[in-house]
């Protein structure tokens, strides 16, 4: 059994470091605001864990200002060709895990690809077979660093390396995603599931034969 003192601390999590290439001034694209409308009509839901819906509603609270930098120009990576798949499973469930499906697909053409490094665990294809894109923060579509917003997509029959998380994120699947937290048993996500994972917690996920795509959004620093 994976134990928490075998993990590296930061290297296989997919938080973003740096900037983008490029940069403007400008306003926040209605296009990305209608994905944060639709993911905060999930993420508080009345059924969703206390612990997620209380992050999301910081994060929230944060993104009511937004930024005045704006990333242009998206670029593409192996596993990104799987999004269209996977979006279509989340717009077939219907309701709002729908809207949030359609609101991927239409600032897919602005994304920006990056990945993150292989460790303990990780499946032969990871590398080719993963990929993140971030909708708001460093390099994202929307330059902040107090909050990040982005997405995870993986190969079908992958696993992503066991990591420790470095923030408290929420995460949404849009897709059948199989998840563990610490040493906790092996979870399935079906579309639409919500679950938090605190900063220094043990994160796992993996997939069959179907992609998996999970949205995420993190808090990176207290706010007064």
């Amino acid at each position: 059994m994976t134990t928490r003192a075998t993990l590296p601390a930061v290297d296989c999590d997919p938080s973003p470091e740096g900037h983008g290439p490029i940069s403007v001034w400008g306003h926040r694209p209605i296009a990305l605001q209608r994905l944060i409308n639709a993911a905060g009509n999930l993420l508080f839901a009345h059924d969703v864990p206390s612990m997620a819906r209380y992050t999301a509603g910081k994060i929230f609270h944060d993104l009511s200002k937004p930024s005045s930098m704006f990333g242009v120009s998206g670029n593409t990576l192996p596993a990104s060709g799987y999004l269209t798949e996977a979006l279509a499973v989340a717009v077939k469930a219907g309701g709002p895990i729908a809207d949030l499906g359609k609101a991927i697909a239409e600032i897919a053409p602005d994304l920006r690809w990056y990945s993150s490094r292989t460790g303990p665990f990780a499946s032969i294809n990871f590398v080719r077979g993963h990929a993140h894109a971030l909708m708001v923060g460093p390099g994202g579509m929307e330059e902040r660093d107090d909050v990040h917003i982005g997405a995870t997509i993986m190969a079908p029959y992958s696993r992503f390396p066991d990591h420790r998380k470095k923030h408290p994120t929420v995460f949404l699947a849009l897709s059948r995603a199989e998840v563990r937290l610490n040493d906790d048993d092996w979870l399935v996500r079906s579309p639409g599931g919500i679950f938090f994972s605190d900063e220094g917690n043990d994160l796992a996920m993996r997939c069959t034969g179907n992609p998996l795509l999970l949205f995420w959004c993190q808090r990176v620093r207290s706010q007064s």
